[in-house]
Order: C-alpha cells, then sequence, then structure tokens
C-alpha cells in the first residue's frame, strides 16, 4: 500500500487502480493529508462512499455498509468486475467479495508490482541514507568497545557491565539522530550468534565473536538500511581469525559476481562451494544448524527483505537498479559466529556500494 500510494497511513484504508488510475478511500481525519501527500489520483471521502452504498443495498436508517459492501458498490460505480490482489490479502474479504460474485485474482509469485524489483534514483539515494544509520550505529559499537576494559571476564563500560542490551540501546540512539528508527537489532556474542537471528541477551565477553546486525527504517519515506558487522573485543584465537577472513572473501566474492545477467542462485552456489573447499562444512534443516546454512541475500526497499532472494536454484537474473544485501556468514558453537553484510545497488557495468562501514573487527 506504501509503494502504490506513497501515503504513510496510520489506519488501513481502502485503494484500487483502475484505467491507469489510483483511488483511495479516506476518513475525513485523514482527507486533507491524503490530498496533500499521496500519489492517488482521487481520493473519496469515505463518509461519502457509506451512505451511497447504504442506498445501494437499501440498508436501515443508520446503519454503516460493511467493507464488503464498500467494494462492490465502488465496483459498480467504476464498472469493476475482477480485481487482482496481493497474496496477503485479507481472505475474509476475498471470500466474501468471490460469494458477492466479483473476481478476486491473487496475484502469481506474490507480486502484485514487478517493477519494486528495480529502484528509481530516488529510492536508491533512500536506501543510501538508510544505510548511513546503520553505519552510524557500527561508529558507536565500535567507540563503545574500544572504551571497555577487561574486568574478571566482562567488558567494563562507563561504569557498568557492557551487554547486549546496552549496545542495543546506543545503536538506537545512533539511527535516531539519522532519522531512522531501529528495532529488532542483533548484537549477539558468542554461541548466541550462531543463531543467526538471536538478538543477544546479558554481557558481552572479551575474546568472542559479536555478531551486529543493524536495519533501522527511515521515518520520513519508509526505506530501510541493512548492514551487518562482526566485532571482538580482546585477542582472537587463529580459528577466529580464519573465520572472519574467509567470510570476508566469500563477501567479496559475491560482490564481484553480481551484474546485470547473472543469476542469484549462480552466486549463492558459487559461496557455497567456496566455503566447502575451504574445509567449511555446512549443516542445513536441523535443529542446530551449522555453517552457511542461509541465503546470500535479499532485496530491500519498502521491506527489509523483500524479491529478490538469493537460494539455491534460483532462476532469476539481476538486472540494473536493483538493490540488494550481499550478507555470507558461517556459524559454529564454540568458535562463535561471522556475517558481514553491505548493501549494494546493481548498475549498468557491474554494481555500487551503497552502505559504508570499516571492517576492523578485532579491538585491542
Amino acid at each position: 500500500m506504501l509503494y502504490f500510494s506513497r501515503f504513510s497511513a496510520f489506519d488501513p484504508y481502502l485503494a484500487f487502480g483502475v484505467d491507469g488510475r489510483k483511488v483511495g478511500l479516506s476518513s475525513s481525519m485523514e482527507y486533507g493529508r491524503m490530498q496533500d501527500e499521496s500519489a492517488f489520483d482521487e481520493v473519496l471521502l469515505l463518509p461519502e462512499v457509506e451512505s451511497e452504498a447504504a442506498k445501494r443495498f437499501k440498508l436501515p436508517k443508520g446503519k454503516k455498509p460493511d467493507e464488503t459492501q464498500i467494494v462492490r458498490h465502488l465496483a459498480k460505480v467504476y464498472g469493476v468486475n475482477e480485481f487482482r490482489v496481493s497474496h496477503r490479502f485479507p481472505a475474509g474479504l476475498a471470500f466474501a467479495l468471490s460469494e458477492a460474485g466479483l473476481k478476486i485474482t491473487p496475484d502469481e509469485n506474490g507480486g502484485l508490482f514487478p517493477e519494486r524489483v528495480q529502484k528509481t534514483a530516488e529510492e536508491v539515494e533512500a536506501l543510501r541514507k538508510g544505510n548511513d544509520a546503520s553505519a552510524a550505529g557500527f561508529r558507536i559499537v565500535a567507540k563503545t568497545l574500544a572504551e571497555s576494559k577487561v574486568k574478571r571476564g566482562k567488558l567494563i563500560h562507563q561504569g557498568r557491565v557492557l551487554t547486549s542490551e546496552r549496545l542495543r540501546e546506543l545503536i538506537s540512539q545512533a539511527a535516531l539522530e539519522k532519522d531512522a528508527i531501529a528495532q529488532h537489532t542483533i548484537a549477539a556474542g558468542g554461541d548466541q550468534a550462531c543463531e543467526c537471528h538471536n538478538a543477544g541477551s546479558g554481557p558481552i565477553r572479551p575474546n568472542e565473536l559479536i555478531v551486529v546486525d543493524i536495519f533501522p527504517r527511515r521515518t520520513e519515506d519508509g526505506y530501510w538500511g541493512d548492514m551487518t558487522r562482526t566485532f571482538l573485543k580482546g585477542k582472537a584465537s587463529d580459528a577466529q581469525k580464519k573465520l572472519v577472513r574467509t567470510v570476508k572473501k566469500a563477501h567479496g566474492m559475491g560482490i564481484d559476481m553480481i551484474k546485470p545477467g547473472v543469476s542469484g542462485g549462480k552466486v549463492q552456489q558459487a559461496i557455497e562451494q567456496f566455503f566447502a573447499k575451504e574445509g567449511y562444512e555446512t549443516i542445513k534443516n536441523s535443529t542446530e544448524p551449522e555453517g552457511f546454512f542461509h541465503g546470500l541475500g535479499h532485496g530491500i526497499g519498502l521491506e527489509v527483505h523483500e524479491a529478490p532472494f538469493m537460494r539455491l536454484g534460483a532462476k532469476w537474473r539481476f538486472k540494473k537498479g536493483m538493490v540488494v544485501t550481499v550478507e555470507p556468514g558461517l556459524y559454529y558453537r564454540g568458535i562463535g559466529g561471522v556475517r558481514i553484510e553491505d548493501t549494494i545497488h546493481v548498475t549498468p557495468g557491474g554494481n555500487e556500494l551503497i552502505s559504508k562501514a570499516p571492517y576492523k573487527w578485532e579491538i585491542p
């Protein structure tokens, strides 16, 4: 809805496209704002539409039409016999409209707007700013770890034990200063990072790998940033150093491979084969997976995870204008987890990084 209308709404509302025009229904409270801020060609006042629908269906005085009746009324007014809807369209409303004689066709492949995978210059710039907010978070993480002191096996920062929760708090503040909101940030150390969406909890410990994944959303337009860096405060073991070195090489390989015409599945396969060649075994589909068990990357825009998705067997090919993440990772309990992620914009001749933060990970 946000992509279709460019209108940030507080409550759900009805909207549709017909004959190349975009039509939105608004309450009295939001009518002026929808007129001024949205991309709708026509904004209808909901109370007026309700009144007309009540007359069409001969409802008793004072009774408002339900959502199904409103849609049926508008279908009559605009001469619509079929609506093509998202695969996430409300099932109850779809059944009710179908039973009333309207044809409801869920869009194939889960996307009403296939053009979303190729971003405009304005969208690329918004995503770049989203990643600037991520980078601000990494600066505060590096600063905090550098300032922390090791005491009795714990990190002490500004007189208190440094925890995953405290790191997330500092990251949120840094993102807010860049007009973005960072929620569900991952700041996970040790074996916690081996569960790749474990946000992390409790004390951050010295000499453990810390995966920090920051994906803030811009308040102005709803576009996201998405970057990951791995840190360690103290002294890394040889096994940890090799893990980081291998993931960083895979990260560079993935970026180097991406250009128009290359299939997403081919890039995923190449990185999986590289890790195997380096001696890192992967176990997938297990209660405790290890190695490289997730996709190499995904599209990003008004959703933090949107098409296209890099996975084995994917046949789609990169096109100019796509914006995707590249985030290889390796995870082994006892050694720790490593993930390095950047966001790239596919250009006619290859790609450009639209995220930027240092890769320095070992902080004495």
